[in-house]
């Protein structure tokens, strides 16, 4: 059977899955992306995880129709409540909020041994996934943003390492992380963390918060720069 495409948001998560990997896929759905990595012979193993049994019934459809039902096992359960260090080597979490992402995480404590790789694609509150990241010693090795579907998302690399996390400093990170505007999908991510701190801004002035406004101020002042820059090639 023809192998079908990912969509670009998958995709990306995808690219970051190290080759070899043995993976768990996190909210799996329909389990499109272990299915996918484990037939182009990126990942030898795989588990699909989804706490309802609705999408774990589309999962199992997928795993049976492209004959993955060997290597691909399924698992109803919460997170990554069922699993063990043993299980897994790179986590794919996509397609939910961040602080339920930060939630899972902090229920398997196992991960923190520097050497597995989580893979996060926040729908929402991108910023406290970062913040509660560095707060527990997990450092951001990549961030890249893709436009799928007319929409921006950010997919992070994260991994267990302490003293690098305690250098991603600056007012900036919270709300951006690594992303430096360098592509098009970047600056429009960043324009899209500008409109929502003008909002902010507003309230501010409409209650006479002077000092929350300057801070606005600022803040916009530095992500403008950054949503201004553009690529040599450009």
């Amino acid at each position: 059977m023809r192998m079908f495409q990912l969509d670009p948001r998958l995709q990306l998560c995808a690219d970051l899955v190290r080759p070899g990997a043995k993976l768990a896929d996190i909210g799996t759905d329909h389990a499109y992306l272990p299915v996918w990595l484990v037939a182009k012979g990126i990942c030898p193993h795989a588990i699909a995880v989804d706490v309802r049994e609705g999408p774990l019934e589309r999962a199992r459809e997928n795993v049976i129709r492209y004959d993955m039902k060997e290597k691909i096992r399924l698992s109803l359960s919460s997170g990554l409540t069922a699993l063990g260090p043993e299980d897994v080597d790179d986590i794919v979490i996509a397609g939910m909020g961040g602080e339920l992402m930060a939630d899972i995480i902090h229920q398997a404590p196992w991960v923190q041994d520097g050497k597995k790789h989580l893979i996060l694609q926040p729908m929402t509150t991108a910023k406290e996934l970062r913040l509660w990241l560095r707060e527990n010693g997990f450092a951001l090795l990549r961030e890249e943003c893709v436009r799928s579907e007319g929409k921006i998302y950010s997919v992070m690399l994260a991994v267990f390492d302490p003293k690098q996390a305690q250098k991603l400093t600056g007012e900036l990170y919270p709300y951006v992380g690594l992303l430096t505007g360098k592509t098009e999908e970047e600056r429009e991510y960043i324009q899209k963390v500008m409109q929502r701190l003008q909002k902010k801004l507003q309230g501010c002035l409409h209650r006479q918060d002077e000092a929350g406004a300057e801070e606005l101020r600022c803040l916009l002042l530095e992500l403008g720069k950054l949503a201004e820059i553009k690529t040599e090639e450009s």
